[in-house]
């Protein structure tokens, strides 16, 4: 008996999946409906299999051949050809899905980076010198870094001039005052040395005086002793008849004078008591001359003229430190108006030089433009749908041409069809892709050591339900 082998279903589905591998596909669409058609086909046959034919006798007629069915949804990937299949039809759908993302996404028309510019001007009147080695357009400069340098040789010096004559005068006057005050001084000492003089003099003649009077107390007491022992016996004589009345008539006369002598001494030790108590206290009483003596009058008035000398000295120190404060404020002045030197008030790049070396200009005169690199933002253009969907806040990333790095940032600005008013130094109206402007701040450009003001990039905003306004501000009453 012979045997007939049937045809091998396994070869005919590989063949149809060659075959359908090399038609031409028009498309990821396409080939996804037509595979969906075909695993609906299957689901409708499951009880469909290859089915085995058995062995004919070697003489018996040939069975009748099924004809061939279509192949399935799965039999179609059997094999190389199949994975090879299925490998092209993830890198087409995963190709198409990424233009398809970028497609549906929210973005701008144009976008530049920019930066404000720092106007660098004059402050006074003079002629201007170049400080920095090179000071041309681009180059970098740093905060604080010297750049120009103004001096002004016909700074006004009148009131410098004034205080200086007068803290001069006042400085001579003050010198004569305390040398005046010097002499008085010394003219003071010899007066106190004469008053002294005249009162120790004084004091020791009043006490002579005292002895002396004190003498003539007991020399007074001695005769009016003797009076008295003449008087009685003037009287014992008397009463005898042996003298006159006469004699005792004198006798009691010397008596009573006697007495009153000692009274008169004694009055008078007092007075002189009182000169000398006087005179030690400096005070000098008598009939023949003042309460002071002329050495101690001309003292008093030489130390009136020291008082008046050393307020005079005192006063003149006075002004003369309130002058030279003013005379220190002054020169500051002077050296503000005198020269200045200009300096880079932040870190970038020289946009525009507006003088030259030895040039003379004027005050609030305009010399450099500097490109403030710390503070870049993105200007960006974009259509009326896009502009309505922006928020002040909105988060956004921004991408530079020709790289792949993105820049997270947030909106700042939406000026609409009019151009923000500030000193940028790429006009909002030079980008005309759009008419509708907007303002990202980026700070992670700002963070780079170039400059990339005036290039280019393209800006995604975010546009999600998680970053709009509402949910922005619930998250924040939450926080």
């Amino acid at each position: 008996m012979s045997v007939h082998p049937t045809p091998n279903p396994t070869t005919e589905d590989a063949d149809a999946v060659h075959a359908e591998s090399q038609a031409p596909e028009h498309g990821a669409v396409a080939r996804l409906k037509r595979l969906d058609e075909e695993l609906r086909d299957r689901l409708r046959h499951p009880d469909e299999r290859p089915h085995e034919y058995p062995l004919k006798e070697p003489h018996a007629p040939p069975p009748p051949v099924a004809p061939p069915r279509e192949p399935g949804f799965f039999d179609r990937f059997k094999g190389r050809q199949g994975v090879k299949s299925l490998i092209a039809i993830a890198v087409a759908l995963a190709l198409g899905w990424f233009p398809l993302q970028r497609l549906l996404a929210t973005t701008s028309a144009e976008a530049t980076v920019n930066a404000r510019l720092i106007n660098l001007r004059a402050p006074i009147d003079g002629n201007v010198s170049l400080v920095a080695p090179t000071l041309a357009v681009g180059t970098e400069v740093e905060p604080n870094e010297a750049l120009l340098y103004i001096a002004n040789t016909r700074a006004d010096r009148g009131r410098l001039d004034d205080l200086r004559r007068t803290i001069n005068g006042l400085t001579t006057d003050m010198h004569a005052a305390e040398k005046r005050v010097a002499q008085l001084k010394g003219i003071e000492a010899n007066l106190v040395a004469q008053r002294n003089a005249f009162q120790e003099g004084r004091i020791l003649q009043l006490e002579a005086r005292a002895n002396e009077l004190k003498v003539q107390i007991t020399s007074a007491e001695a005769t009016h002793e003797d009076a008295h022992q003449a008087m009685e016996r003037s009287k014992k004589l008397r009463a005898t008849g042996s003298q006159t009345i006469a004699t005792l008539l004198h006798a009691e006369r010397d008596f009573k004078t006697s007495g009153l002598a000692i009274q008169a001494a004694k009055i008078r030790l007092e007075g002189n008591k009182i000169e000398l108590d006087a005179a030690k206290k400096g005070l000098f009483v008598g009939d023949s001359y003042n309460d002071l003596p002329r050495s101690a009058q001309r003292l008093d008035e030489v130390r009136q003229q020291l008082l008046d000398g050393s307020a005079r000295v005192e006063e003149n120190k006075g002004r003369i430190a309130y002058l030279e404060n003013e005379l220190a404020a002054e020169k500051q002045q002077l050296a503000v108006h005198s020269h200045a030197d200009i300096k880079a008030t932040v870190r970038g790049r020289i946009w525009e030089v507006l003088t030259a070396n030895g040039e003379e200009v004027r005050v609030g005169q305009s010399l450099l433009r500097v490109l403030d690199c710390a503070g870049a933002v993105v200007t960006a253009t974009v259509s009326e749908s896009v502009y309505n969907k922006l928020f002040i806040g909105q988060p956004t990333h921004f991408r530079l041409r020709g790289e792949s790095t993105e820049y997270a940032g947030t909106v700042v600005g939406l000026t609409g069809l009019a151009a923000a008013g500030s000193n940028l130094a790429i006009e909002q109206t030079a980008l005309t892709r759009e008419p509708y402007h907007v303002t990202i701040a980026v700070p992670g450009l700002a963070e780079r050591r170039e400059c990339n003001v005036g290039r280019t990039g393209q800006v995604t905003f975010d546009t999600s339900t998680a970053a709009s306004p509402e949910t922005v501000k619930t998250a924040d009453a939450l926080n």
